[in-house]
C-alpha cells in the first residue's frame, strides 16, 4: 500500500483529486442549493462532531438542523442547539470538528489510496470527496470560534499556569 509520506503516483493522483473536490466545492459556493447538496456530508460529519462531543461532555444538544437557512446576510449550512454550554464545555464542542482532520488522513491512507492502488476507481473517487468533505467540515466556523473562544482562552491561561507551576517545583 502506498505511503502518505512519499511522492508517488497514487499520491500525486489522490491529491489531486482531493483537490479537485475542493475546488468544485468552493466553486459551488455560488450556488447555494448545488453546495447544499454536495457539501451535505461536510455538514453532518461536521455538525455530528459537535453533537458527538457535545453529548460526552454533557452539553445536552437539544437540535441539530443539517439544510441551510438564511440568517441576515449569511447562510448557515447546519447547526446544532445546546442546553447547557458553559466555559468548561464550549471549546471543546466549539472545536470539535477539528477532529475530521485526522479522520481525513486516516480515510486517505486506508481508503483513498488503497482504492487507487488496486485500480478501484469509483472507490477512489468517493473517497476522494469523502476526504474532501472531511477538510470542508473539519473548518470550524465563525459561529463556533466565537462560541468557544473565551472558553479556549480559559483553557491556554491553565495550561500555561500548570506548565509555569511544573517548572517551579522542578517537575520539567
Amino acid at each position: 500500500m502506498p505511503e502518505l509520506s512519499t511522492l508517488s503516483p497514487a499520491v500525486l493522483a489522490s491529491g489531486l483529486l482531493v483537490l479537485g473536490w475542493l475546488a468544485l466545492l468552493r466553486w459551488l459556493r455560488h450556488s447555494l442549493y448545488l453546495l447544499a447538496l454536495l457539501s451535505f456530508c461536510a455538514t453532518v460529519l461536521h455538525e455530528a462532531c459537535h453533537w458527538l462531543v457535545g453529548l460526552l461532555l454533557h452539553a445536552r444538544p437539544v437540535a441539530v438542523a443539517l439544510w441551510p437557512r438564511r440568517q441576515g446576510q449569511r447562510w448557515i449550512m447546519g447547526a446544532v442547539s445546546f442546553r447547557n454550554l458553559h466555559l468548561a464545555n464550549a471549546a471543546p464542542v466549539a472545536l470539535a470538528p477539528l477532529a475530521l482532520f485526522p479522520l481525513g488522513w486516516l480515510l486517505a491512507r486506508h481508503w483513498l489510496l488503497p482504492a487507487y492502488a488496486a485500480g478501484h476507481y469509483g472507490s477512489w473517487g468517493v473517497a476522494g470527496y469523502v476526504v474532501a468533505c472531511c477538510v470542508v467540515g473539519g473548518l470550524p466556523s465563525v459561529v463556533d470560534v466565537r462560541a468557544g473562544a473565551l472558553s479556549a482562552v480559559l483553557y491556554v491561561l491553565a495550561g500555561v499556569g500548570l506548565w509555569r507551576m511544573a517548572l517551579y517545583a522542578d517537575l520539567l
